[in-house]
């Protein structure tokens, strides 16, 4: 919302909750806690730029300069709070303002540089979320490449004046760089506007219009930077071992004939692996080998994501492989191909009424769209990406089946994701697994991307078929051959003709075995991965602690068989076991015992890092047993040693695996979960689909680790069969 100073002061004045309103309306966030803190923070900071102190930067603050609130970075999930937008000397400049509405007191310097302890909990610093900000803007900001803009940034603590340890090492070169203030007499008196004075002085209206219009754009010479060090620095996460170096290859000659040329040709190409191929690998080095190459064409290249988990992720690894804050600038959601934002969509719905149809005819509301016109697109435009590498595509949304509609944080009205990938994208790469689409709304197929790059008339390059190599499960593909058939896949990811009624199926011809376990669990036939089966969540838990001491990395896993209590709670780890989300009473020797977990623990409802990661200060760093993780938090990642707490949503009987749906609590089936519920047939049409739903959600958890995997099984009978599939 772009706004002169003058109109900024009398919006406040004269009608500051229908400001806030249009702020809701906007950011689509209608919580009270923000609309109070906007109500609160919004006046102060007008006060602050209208204190007498500011009188010698009359060129700006004297009505004529520029903000723009609440702004979205583009093509990215950020919004700034408040961008300050004009000139310095000889040059536009923009200046960024994170507002923090907080109690400040009682803060301490959290254990690295960017953390802060708050209230319990260690949390990151708003001069880091800050310094992301302008870092962004510096390396994909349009406006301000072209006019080679300068970007700052700083905190303003709009409520308590106690922030003097925000400034504390290790935080004192981050806050020297991105300073903090308060809107006490002393700040707003000097520093505040001696902040200014060197970064922002006169007012500049063309360009603050051209950065709240400005699209994504990629610096070149930082992506390139980037780039080189996913590629060459020591210790990066993104490694290729054999047969994945022979198929990423593959993949770049296909991308570089595509690209590489006078006239880039619109292509798609294809490349399917199962878990523990190295597509994730393969489409970071993929992105840094091409931002690296001096023979690209202008244009933008990208990594797209498809789920929160996999977005927060890919930010912190492509943050902590370059050593660049700004690198997660690389990493563009899905939702965010879509030509309009739901907010805009929701608008134009109120002021053309009965214009747009349901979501089934997503193409005339494109074409009425672009009658209404051509120009009104928020998000991405034709071809504004030269090349998409599109990781966990199987987790695309396509609205022209049912389950593909509803609120997934896009227009779903306008059409399907990988549609609108292929339209803005020159080359658009699709890596992919179909049976790790095991939600609901995960629906789009291969043939779904064929004929929609036929649409759009681009060539589709034959698929690239990465089955031969096995990065996890200790390189074992007897092993991960074997969960597929044990789970009752077929060569090609479909359950098997009778996995629900027919005898035997899910065994795989594995010959039946000892049982693996009792007291003393043993190593199975996949050596050198190791697979055990413990009694009890104690041993297991035991098992795995063991694994963690001699340096390996360790997780809990678990499909979703048990409710999210605790999602909402500020800090769940400290709940007594019997609140906590798993509450696993049983018996050790003679005495009675209690094992409780929380679900894992994701702040701000997308932030997954840190069951993934478990970054430095938070509680997976200090103990990664703490939590269990679901197969959405994990799809895409993998670790040492997993151990999986086999529930009782999905068990075996005489007649095959059988799924339970009163004790399916997954989200994102929960469609799929009603209609079973009110299907009376145990083997009907409802409970087949949520069957193989739960089988895909099974194969993820089961094809995470990469050295070993522990089980811990709470129906004997199940736990019986799958030992009597291995051999000892």
């Amino acid at each position: 919302m772009l706004l002169s100073i003058a109109e900024f002061r009398e919006r406040i004045r004269q009608n500051l909750d229908g400001l806030v309103a249009d702020l809701q309306e906007l950011t689509h966030r209608h919580n009270f806690e923000e609309a109070e803190a906007w109500k609160s923070s919004l006046p102060a900071i007008s006060r602050a730029f209208s204190a007498p102190s500011f009188a010698n930067l009359d060129l700006y603050f004297g009505n004529v300069g520029s903000l723009s609130l609440e702004y979205k970075l583009p093509a990215m999930p950020s919004w700034a709070d408040m961008v300050l937008l004009g000139r310095h000397q000889d040059r536009p400049a923009a200046v960024i303002v994170e507002l923090k509405h907080w109690i400040t007191q009682g803060d301490l310097p959290g254990p690295i540089e960017g953390l802060m302890e708050r209230h319990g909990q260690v949390k990151g610093h708003p001069s880091d979320q800050v310094k992301g900000y302008v870092e962004q803007c510096r390396g994909f900001h349009s406006a301000v490449h072209e006019r080679k803009a300068s970007v700052h940034g700083c905190v303003v603590f709009t409520r308590d004046p106690y922030y003097h340890t925000y400034g504390l090492p290790p935080n004192k070169a981050l806050t020297d760089a991105y300073p903090c203030f308060s809107l006490e007499k002393e700040d707003v008196a000097a520093r505040f506007p001696d902040f200014f004075a060197t970064r922002l002085t006169t007012a500049d209206r063309d360009f603050a219009e051209a950065f709240e219009r400005g699209v994504y754009r990629q610096s070149r010479s930082f992506v390139r930077q980037v780039g080189e060090q996913i590629l060459h620095r020591e210790g990066t996460p993104f490694v290729l071992l054999d047969n994945q170096r022979s198929a990423f290859a593959l993949a770049k000659a296909r991308v570089s004939q595509a690209v590489i040329s006078k006239r880039p040709k619109k292509t798609v190409i294809l490349i399917e692996g199962p878990p523990g191929s190295g597509k994730s690998v393969i489409a970071a080095k993929l992105w840094a080998s091409l931002v690296t190459d001096p023979d690209r064409p202008r244009g933008n290249v990208v990594v797209a994501t498809t789920s929160a988990s996999q977005n927060s992720n890919w930010s912190y690894l492509f943050r902590l492989a370059s050593g660049q804050h700004g690198a997660s600038g690389a990493i563009v959601k899905a939702t965010g191909y879509t030509p309009l934002s739901t907010q805009r969509f929701g608008s134009l719905r109120k002021k053309y009424p009965g214009a747009f149809k349901p979501a089934k005819e997503w193409r005339a509301n494109l074409a009425m769209l672009r009658s209404i016109d051509p120009n009104l697109r928020s998000g991405s435009k034709d071809n504004e990406f030269l090349v998409s590498i599109v990781d966990e595509a199987h987790a695309l949304i396509n609205p022209e089946h049912s389950n593909g509609r509803g609120q997934f944080g896009f227009t779903t009205a306008l059409g399907p994701q990988a549609y609108h990938m292929i339209r803005s994208s020159t080359v658009s790469v699709f890596l992919f697994d179909p049976r790790q689409g095991f939600r609901d709304r995960e629906n789009t197929t291969v043939g779904d991307i064929r004929k929609w790059a036929t649409e759009l008339g681009a060539e589709v390059i034959e698929e690239i078929d990465l089955s031969g190599s096995q990065f996890r499960c200790a390189g074992s593909n007897e092993y991960t051959q074997w969960v597929d058939r044990m789970l009752g896949f077929t060569a090609d990811g479909k359950p098997s003709a009778g996995m629900t009624g027919s005898k035997g199926v899910g065994t795989g011809g594995a010959v039946a075995a000892p049982p693996v376990g009792s007291s003393q669990p043993k190593a199975a036939r996949f050596s050198p991965f190791e697979f055990r089966i413990f009694d009890t969540p104690g041993e297991l838990e035991a098992g795995l602690r063991d694994t963690i001491a001699k340096g390996n990395t360790a997780r809990y896993l678990a499909s979703y068989a048990r409710k999210w209590k605790t999602e909402k709670v500020a800090i769940p780890h400290v709940l007594p076991p019997d609140l906590m989300d798993f509450n696993i009473r049983y018996r050790a020797g003679t005495e009675d015992r209690q094992w409780a977990k929380i679900w894992n623990y994701v702040p701000k409802g997308s932030d997954y890092t840190h069951f993934i990661q478990a970054p430095l200060g938070s509680k997976m760093h200090a103990d990664p047993l703490c939590e269990v993780g679901c197969p959405y938090a994990v799809r895409g990642f993998d670790f040492d040693y997993v151990g999986i707490l086999w529930l009782s949503d999905l068990k075996w009987n005489p007649s095959g695996w059988r799924v339970d749906p009163a004790h399916v609590f997954e989200r994102g089936i929960s469609r799929t979960v009603s209609k079973a519920k009110k299907e009376k047939a145990a083997d009907g049409p409802a409970h087949a689909a949520l069957l193989q739903a739960v089988l895909e959600a099974y194969r993820i958890i089961l094809t995470r680790p990469m050295k070993g995997l522990f089980l811990w099984f709470e129906d004997p009978k199940t736990r019986e069969h799958v030992e009597s599939l291995v051999r000892i």
